[in-house]
């Protein structure tokens, strides 16, 4: 029998069967290398939504914690503010013109201390329930306080530029705003009012103009501005920015209260005789009847700020609920919004921006209460006067509170207003601006993009009606959800 060389039998092909199983094993290893690899990103991908999901659970509870615990603290304020009221009929109708006195001053002062001690619990709320402190909002929290010292409280003429409600206001304040800072803020105040903030409307301090720009919303300039986008030429014919209100300056930027005092007669603060039946209530009996000369006296009472403290109904947008509220609770007024924002470092980041990786939750509550006026509960600001009415605070939809729809605490925003505008106004567009809102206005200066608007509203303005709903935007659709 003739022997095969090894030689030979090296060149010699494989059996059919073994080239199968070593090319079935080739792809088994490709398949299984494919698998692990969609298994890790799967992981992963599963990993960064159980961390948005637990943080953005994180943000909503210290956000409504820190809204709830500055609501508290503005009952507590607006029932001793209503209480001092109550004591004050009581002192006058004594003849205790030093009590008197006293009480006026520590009202004041409760329409800043009150507030700003709500602002200090809401920073325990939210790191309480997980939130840490945010150095954005602590700087500028603090940038704010050398404000108010530098600009409120500078010497014009022998007085502060602002007028105090008492005398060294502004410095207290300023070290009621340093002191919370240097504790750290964690949530900012979303519905605050700062004195220097423009009095009035103007469509360049409306966010949703920048968003219809942004995203080509052509409906929204048929329903708002009809006629802006064929008449608009340039910048220069935008209106002044309004200038900052005059007076006011009783009611806190931060939690404010909107109260104002008033001089009034005394009788005509006894005339609906609810003073009489709430002192009474309160254990401050009042002599009965009161002299007719201590009635004319023309004393400082607190009242409630009525443009302020008006219904539901007449906000700019239907209260976002369904069904009618009850008219004891049937007002809006003083409320705590408060804004947190937390950051995530994602595992499958796409490189996109930093902001992408932020979870924004907006939390909003308000102190709520009632009098009770011939056998029928009402509304606590329905004699006008404060008296001693909160026993509740509640959650609220954010659509349904004082917050603008930017936030006071949307820092990029506030930037933008406070100090790209001005410059927009005198010198036009900055072209590849690192503020979104700027590039907002370089594209909204091109005539092409107005032209576009123009062209498509020609033919499809028809798409642009809004479906009836009980929400509070268009077509039912709301930029605040929560």
């Amino acid at each position: 029998m003739r022997k095969t060389s090894s030689a030979a039998a090296a060149r010699a092909p494989r059996p059919r069967a073994e080239r199968v199983f070593s090319g079935r094993g080739g792809q088994a290893i490709l398949f299984t290398a494919m698998a692990l690899v969609i298994l890790l990103f799967a992981a992963l991908w599963m990993a960064d939504v159980h961390r948005i999901v637990f943080v953005k659970d994180r943000s909503q509870n210290a956000g409504d914690a820190a809204a709830l615990a500055g609501a508290r603290w503005q009952a507590t304020s607006l029932n001793l503010i209503g209480e001092l009221n109550l004591m004050h009929a009581v002192a006058l109708a004594a003849g205790a013109a030093n009590a008197v006195d006293v009480i006026t001053n520590t009202q004041l002062r409760l329409c800043f201390t009150g507030p700003m001690t709500g602002v200090a619990a809401a920073q325990q709320g939210a790191k309480l329930n997980g939130m840490y402190v945010n150095e954005d909002f602590t700087d500028f929290v603090r940038e704010h306080a050398d404000d108010v010292r530098r600009q409120y409280g500078a010497s014009v003429g022998g007085t502060t530029a602002l007028p105090e409600p008492w005398p060294g206001a502004w410095d207290e304040y300023a070290d009621m705003l340093d002191a919370i800072a240097d504790d750290g803020v964690a949530a900012g105040v979303d519905n605050a009012t700062f004195y220097t903030d423009p009095a009035g409307a103007h469509l360049l301090l409306d966010m949703a103009f920048y968003d219809a720009v942004a995203g080509r919303d052509w409906c929204w300039f048929y329903r708002s501005q009809p006629s802006l986008l064929e008449d608009y030429v340039d910048y220069h014919g935008w209106p002044g920015i309004p200038p900052a209100p005059t007076t006011g300056f009783t009611t806190c930027e931060l939690l404010g209260l909107w109260l104002t005092p008033q001089t009034r007669r005394f009788g005509n603060v006894l005339a609906s005789g609810q003073v009489e039946a709430e002192a009474a209530d309160a254990g401050m009996a009042l002599p009965s009847p009161v002299d007719p000369a201590v009635q004319d006296a023309v004393q400082v009472w607190f009242f409630y700020s009525m443009g302020r403290w008006g219904t539901w109904n007449a906000l700019d947008d239907p209260f976002p609920v369904v069904g009618d509220v009850k008219e004891q609770y049937d007002y809006v007024g003083a409320d705590s919004v408060m804004r947190v924002e937390a950051g995530i470092t994602r595992f499958t980041s796409d490189g996109g921006t930093e902001a992408d990786d932020t979870i924004l939750w907006t939390g909003a509550a308000k102190p709520f209460g009632h009098l009770e006026m011939d056998g029928r509960a009402v509304r606590p600001n329905e004699t006008h006067l404060v008296l001693p009415a909160f026993r509740e605070v509640r959650l609220i939809p954010v659509d349904g509170s004082t917050a603008s729809s930017a936030g006071s605490f949307n820092l990029a925003w506030r930037r933008h207003c406070t100090e790209h505008l001005s410059r927009y106004l005198d010198n036009g567009p900055i072209p590849n601006a690192s503020c979104r809102y700027c590039r907002n206005l370089f594209t909204w200066e091109q005539p092409a993009f107005r032209q576009s608007g123009v062209a498509w509203l020609s033919t499809n303005s028809w798409q642009c009606t809004i479906a009836p709903s009980g929400g509070g935007g268009p077509g039912g659709g709301t930029r605040r959800a929560h």
